[in-house]
């Protein structure tokens, strides 16, 4: 089996710039209006694969990301981290949390 690591291509600084290892989600907005705008190029975002096999659920993902985030942010959900909670990955063909998120 060939496959490759989606965790690793989501850190290249060859695709990503001298600060892939920081958590900026400005990355994602556009300049001008400060929209999402997912990754343009198909094989720099491959959460959802890439080419001519790219996820039929890409789309749909998308929207219910939208969705959710923007039920969060018009009801004033207040989200928390668990005390003492460890949020670690498991390293295997495919990432998951070690203890769940």
């Amino acid at each position: 089996m060939v496959s490759y690591s989606i965790y690793s291509v989501g850190r290249m600084e060859g695709i990503w710039g001298k600060d892939c290892m920081v958590f900026r989600p400005k990355r994602w907005l556009t300049v001008e209006g400060g929209r999402f705008e997912p990754v343009k190029g198909a094989y720099r975002f491959v959460a959802f694969n890439g080419g001519p096999r790219t996820c039929l659920g890409k789309d749909l993902a998308y929207l219910q990301m939208k969705s959710i985030a923007s039920a969060v942010l018009l009801r004033r959900h207040r989200l928390e981290l668990v005390p003492g909670h460890r949020v670690q990955q498991k390293m295997s063909l495919t990432l998951f949390m070690k203890n769940g998120l």
